[in-house]
């Protein structure tokens, strides 16, 4: 769970933080362009290795990505914990136990909300597919992750 969490979050930083020079569009507009294709490419792939027909498709993905919305809401406030914590170390060189502690106690509550969201909605996924699509889904998500970890790592190097 956490690993997706990180993946997540890595790819939408990867996106943010590329440095293409795109002449008369905004790092916005970049932004959502990469974001786009990011998408594009997760659908395309886990759509394929789990094999399902245009059908399936036109119900599961709404789901999934209403999961995946729920899951970015739900890491928000911690993403900006972590970031106000790095300015601050940045700043300071040192934050405080009680920063570090409200960090730590709000990264276990994003789990448990995370946690009871995956189980929300494998029970939504299971009206509209076989427990192996759902398993071949989770599977695919994990393997799409850990491509992307593997592209940006020879992007940079």
């Amino acid at each position: 769970m956490k690993r997706k969490l990180i993946l997540i979050v890595l790819c939408f930083a990867a996106f943010g933080l590329s440095a293409q020079k795109h002449t008369g569009k905004s790092d916005e507009e970049r932004g959502k362009e990469r974001f786009e294709k990011f998408q594009e490419e997760r659908i395309s792939y886990i759509s394929r290795e789990m094999k399902l027909t245009e059908e399936e498709g036109k119900l599961f993905w709404p789901l999934c990505n209403e999961l995946q919305m729920k899951k970015f809401e739900a890491n928000k406030e911690l993403r900006e914990k972590i970031k106000k914590i790095k300015k601050t170390l940045k700043e300071k060189n040192k934050a405080n136990d009680a920063e570090y502690k409200e960090i730590i106690e709000l990264s276990a509550e994003v789990k448990l909300k995370e946690a009871q969201l995956e189980k929300e909605y494998t029970v939504k996924f299971l009206q509209v597919l076989s427990a192996e699509k759902i398993f071949l889904y989770r599977k695919a998500e994990q393997d799409f992750g850990r491509k992307m970890m593997e592209k940006r790592k020879y992007k940079t190097d």
